[in-house]
């Protein structure tokens, strides 16, 4: 992976809040996704079995950080070589504070970590990250000293939601013992991806993503990954019903544009049940 540096711009990074007449700081909802808004602190997707295909399927993974939980996932489902993008750095801290607290923190104070960073109105009160600083890699640490002011744990709904989705006694024990330090990152967005990769995957999971973009930008996005995934390799497009409904036809047109080197379908949790969770799956096959 062709790693660059991520250049922090902190007032770039406060322009993004509003601060209440209290001193509260809000992101300014506005904005939508960018380079600096607030990361979810668990996924809203089952990674869980997701991650699991990656199992007969190689151990080199490209997938997006967003909460850190899909890297953790796939990194305890045997992938060797995981590295992580994102288009905002908040996404970033949230997973090198997750990987730092599986060196110090027991299940039970990771999961109050989660309840503390979503719900923290400043990063300072969350009193857990004293403990952690030194264990989180250097630009991630500056990051969290000079927006300790700011709320950029505060997306989506508290990680209560997703108890199903939070690692298990064994999981996160599994995690400790498989997870030995921070991820790579590459702070991108999703159409410039392809500009810093230089190796091939086995799976690049790009989750939830294309269903905020229009089909032609969904087929230029996976077209410039064709030469950084492996012949056999797959492209995990889309997970979830709702966003492949929403997409279903970009992917059918998909299935045209590819159809000399790829191929693109649907894959379902449980086969016997077809309102199951599911994933569009491109796999390349030339």
């Amino acid at each position: 992976m062709k790693y660059t540096r991520p250049n922090l711009n902190i007032d770039n990074a406060r322009a993004e809040y509003i601060i209440g007449q209290d001193g509260t700081a809000f992101y300014n909802q506005i904005l939508c996704f960018s380079n600096y808004s607030p990361s979810y602190v668990v996924t809203n997707e089952d990674i869980r079995w997701v991650s699991e295909l990656t199992k007969n399927d190689g151990p080199r993974v490209l997938t997006v950080a967003a909460s850190g939980d899909h890297p953790m996932f796939y990194a305890m489902h045997g992938a060797k070589n995981i590295d992580t993008f994102d288009l905002s750095f908040c996404a970033k801290v949230a997973m090198d504070i997750k990987t730092a607290a599986l060196k110090k923190l027991s299940r039970a104070e990771y999961i109050q970590l989660l309840s503390d960073m979503h719900t923290a109105n400043r990063v300072s009160d969350i009193k857990q990250i004293g403990t952690l600083i030194d264990d989180i890699p250097q630009n991630s640490a500056y990051f969290i000293k000079k927006m300790a002011a700011y709320p950029i744990f505060s997306n989506g709904l508290h990680p209560s939601y997703y108890k199903d989705i939070i690692p298990t006694d064994d999981e996160y024990a599994a995690m400790r013992d498989t997870i030995r330090g921070p991820f790579k990152f590459i702070w991108s967005d999703i159409k410039s991806l392809h500009t810093h990769l230089v190796d091939e995957y086995d799976t690049i999971n790009l989750s939830n993503i294309f269903e905020y973009m229009p089909p032609q930008q969904i087929h230029q996005t996976l077209a410039s990954l064709r030469n950084h995934i492996r012949p056999g390799g797959t492209i995990i497009a889309q997970t979830g019903n709702w966003g492949i409904s929403r997409k279903i036809s970009a992917y059918c047109d998909a299935v045209k544009k590819f159809k000399r080197w790829a191929r693109i379908g649907c894959l379902r949790k449980d086969n016997t049940n077809a309102n199951s969770e599911a994933i569009a799956i491109l796999q390349r096959t030339r």
